[in-house]
């Protein structure tokens, strides 16, 4: 099945209460909840919703938001980076269940021996955030030491390789699979084992299993000069704009070169809600195969029951997470996602205001890209996606 426009109707929704979210979509952005918000979803292979709304760009000058208009998407690299590195587990180069260290012999510390590649996909390596107080006393202790980091291979981009460089020993809070601690350490980790076993970087890599099998043209781990314009930006004082809370400020040109596997893909909703349709369809999109229905399986089950989750300063008791998804359980994360959505959808968000989601049970992709204009302290994203989300689920009609 490949995606395709059409009428709600065709694909069993309401079509007032589709032009009804619309509605919506444009109020919060003339009432300034954001300036800038994409949205594209579809039902059954049958887009019925895909707008763009506000502008490209802080300043009166700034041309509108186009739908093809690129948005820096954080943490929603993630499951892409994981779909790479279950593309290896098919292809018989790599093992979830071998330790880490096998891939990244660089790896040092107590206890490394038992972190398997496992535990970097589901966060349960121990592992902190880059800012950390832990991680920032161990980079301080390399520089103070006059660290030098080695020659940069020609795969690594020389940013990302200053990046895990002084990381090879990093502390760890907790054993492996004891709790599940999200960091994006683990992604870059998995960054490298892909590079590294393929020999080429992580764009590269991604332009050839991924992007263009799927059609997927507004996709970039590195955004070629060419289509910096397209790159959406934020205001100076927004989350995110400026570099700092452990990452470089989202939409600069920093950002839009630096393939990281954790954080650094840029893409459009369309594209990301095609890439979910894949995951739907157990793997395929249209002609083209890029995983197995038992990889997708195992992607999308929860591969950590009983763990809880310590994410920034929340607590769950139950973390619910596959192989680069949150999995709908029964826990309930601030702001995270809506309350219409059965049991075992799948969802992953990016700082910034950028997620997308999986509703089996109504076969239902879709994304929601919106600059975010207020953040708390704990990381809660005051954006509007729970409402989003919840209006569009309730034009379904079958």
């Amino acid at each position: 099945m490949k995606l395709r426009y059409g009428l709600p109707q065709e694909a069993g929704m309401l079509p007032e209460r589709v032009a009804h979210v619309r509605e919506l979509c444009a109020r919060w952005v003339n009432q300034g909840h954001t300036p800038t918000l994409g949205i594209c979803v579809a039902r059954r292979g049958v887009i019925v919703l895909h707008e763009a709304f506000g502008i490209l760009g802080p300043g009166p000058d700034s041309p509108p938001l186009d739908r093809r208009s690129l948005f820096g998407v954080g943490s929603v690299t993630k499951p892409v980076t994981a779909m790479l590195v279950m593309q290896l587990v098919e292809d018989g180069r790599l093992g979830l269940n071998r330790p880490a260290k096998d891939y990244l012999p660089e790896l040092s510390g107590d206890g490394i021996d038992e972190v398997l590649v496992h535990h970097l996909l589901t966060h349960t390596s121990g592992y902190l955030w880059h800012n950390d107080p832990p991680m920032m006393e161990h980079l301080q202790k390399r520089m103070a030491a006059s660290f030098e980091p080695p020659p940069c291979p020609e795969y690594r981009h020389p940013l990302m390789h200053q990046v895990l460089s002084p990381f090879w020993d990093a502390p760890r809070d907790a054993r492996a699979g004891e709790v599940m601690i999200y960091s994006n350490h683990n992604y870059e980790l998995l960054g490298e084992i892909v590079c590294r076993l393929s020999s080429r970087g992580i764009e590269e890599l991604a332009r050839e299993r991924i992007f263009a099998p799927l059609g997927m043209e507004d996709s970039y781990y590195v955004v070629p000069d060419s289509e910096s314009s397209r790159v959406v930006q934020r205001a100076p004082g927004l989350p995110f704009a400026e570099p700092g809370e452990g990452m470089v400020g989202i939409g600069s040109r920093i950002h839009q070169e630096l393939p990281s596997a954790g954080g650094g893909l840029f893409t459009t909703p369309l594209d990301m809600t095609m890439f979910g349709q894949t995951m739907l369809n157990g793997g395929h999109f249209g002609n083209a195969r890029i995983l197995s229905p038992a990889a997708v399986a195992a992607m999308t089950r929860d591969q950590i029951p009983g763990i809880g989750a310590r994410f920034f300063n929340k607590i769950m008791r139950h973390a619910s997470w596959g192989y680069g998804w949150q999995i709908e359980s029964p826990n309930k994360w601030p702001y995270f996602h809506g309350s219409l959505q059965p049991l075992g959808t799948l969802a992953h968000p990016g700082a910034g205001g950028s997620t997308f989601w999986i509703d089996r049970g109504h076969e239902l992709v879709g994304a929601y890209f919106e600059v975010t204009t207020r953040v708390t302290e704990n990381m809660d994203h005051l954006w509007n996606f729970d409402l989003f989300q919840n209006a569009i689920t309730a034009a379904v009609d079958d």
